[in-house]
């Protein structure tokens, strides 16, 4: 056995002596840190708790998969689903893309459809307010 398993297997051996819910707070944060596709609640592509159970064999893969749809549940990944477009995997980079199909239910969900209008509306604002501190003021003055 190498350093590196002994130490791997010593720490999985420590995390199962927590309580089922210890480890899953511990499994989040430590995804959260480590992948920036889950802190900044990018879409996920299709079969990436496979590439996450594969990349975290400390950890459980029954909490790995409670995370996951712990994580599939907030509202910041549904709005993110509700507005389409591409799928990324673990290393950040683009694997698919969500179906219209998804995107119609994350609308359809209490809530998203009307927090994305929202969103919208504060961003549209805020580039008007942009654009008009960026504009020249039009009136002119003589020496």
């Amino acid at each position: 056995m190498t350093q590196e398993t002994a130490l791997g297997a010593a720490f999985k051996q420590a995390v199962q002596t927590m309580s089922k819910r210890q480890q899953t707070e511990l499994i989040s944060e430590h995804i959260y840190k480590k992948y920036e596709v889950f802190s900044k609640f990018k879409p996920l592509a299709l079969g990436i708790e496979q590439d996450l159970i594969a990349d975290l064999p400390q950890f459980s893969a029954e909490l790995i998969m409670r995370v996951m749809a712990n994580h599939c549940r907030r509202p910041k990944y549904l709005k993110a689903i509700a507005r389409g477009g591409k799928r990324f995997n673990l290393n950040n980079r683009f694997q698919g893309e969500i179906s219209a199909e998804e995107q119609l239910y994350a609308l359809s969900l209490p809530n998203i459809k009307e927090a994305i209008e929202k969103q919208n509306a504060r961003r549209a604002e805020a580039a008007q307010r942009r654009q008009a501190n960026n504009q020249p003021n039009s009136e002119c003055t003589e020496s």
